[in-house]
């Protein structure tokens, strides 16, 4: 049974006197390929955005991975559509919602220290 995970990473980490946050999504898993992206992309590019929000598409990254950075405005008013739009979408390609969870890392360091907030949700698909 082939299984893709949508991951959305939160990364808070300071720099200097301020806190750098940057939010972002992937999808893992054999069974991604570019018909399943670029359906995801095309329901992305649909929604209606503010101003201000970037556009939000997946594209392969240097870990062989699909990923996808939101801007501030982005995940201020539009996160929760994207996490809909990718449901939808694999919802129409037959890909089952299994479960989501969230996990939690910090790192302490001497400039400061970091969290990396993960939330995770999986598709599988039978046959």
């Amino acid at each position: 049974m082939p299984h893709i995970i949508l991951k959305k990473t939160f990364k808070v980490k300071p720099s200097g006197f301020q806190v750098a946050a940057e939010k972002s999504m992937s999808l893992h898993g054999s069974a991604v390929n570019s018909s399943v992206v670029n359906a995801i992309n095309q329901k992305l590019a649909s929604l209606r955005l503010v101003g201000g929000a970037k556009p939000l598409a997946f594209q392969p990254d240097r870990n062989g991975h699909y990923s996808a950075k939101l801007n501030h405005d982005f995940q201020k008013h539009h996160e929760e559509d994207a996490i809909c739009a990718v449901l939808d979408v694999m919802e129409v390609l037959g890909w089952t919602f299994r479960f989501q969870y969230d996990s939690e890392s910090s790192s302490a360091k001497v400039s400061g220290s970091s969290v990396t907030s993960r939330e995770l949700f999986i598709f599988s698909k039978s046959g």
